[in-house]
């Protein structure tokens, strides 16, 4: 007698994350970081920038990041993550990070 679900082969998504490597412009600020999305096999081939744009969400987080004086160019913070509203980014400027690169 076969066991239950015996045979049978089961959907996976091929579930992971996309890294993008992010520059948002607020007021006097550039900052710079990491952002990591999960994504599926369902995920269309959009440009970066409008992949982050079309997320649902009211911030994004962040890692690595350096934030510096926009007119400048001189490092002003480098914590270990930051979170920004959405509502206060004047810009947003994404390239997408191959797995392999670090």
């Amino acid at each position: 007698m076969p066991y239950p679900g015996e045979g049978r082969t089961e959907y996976q998504a091929d579930v992971g994350h996309r890294r993008f490597k992010v520059t948002v412009y607020i007021g006097g600020l550039k900052v710079t970081g990491i952002a990591y999305y999960a994504s599926d096999t369902r995920t269309t081939s959009q440009r970066a920038s409008d992949f982050i744009n079309s997320q649902t969400m009211d911030r994004v987080t962040l890692s690595s990041p350096k934030i510096y004086e926009r007119t400048t160019g001189l490092v002003i913070d480098e914590p270990p993550f930051i979170v920004l509203t959405f509502a206060r980014i004047d810009a947003i400027h994404a390239v997408e990070l191959d797995q392999e690169t670090e």
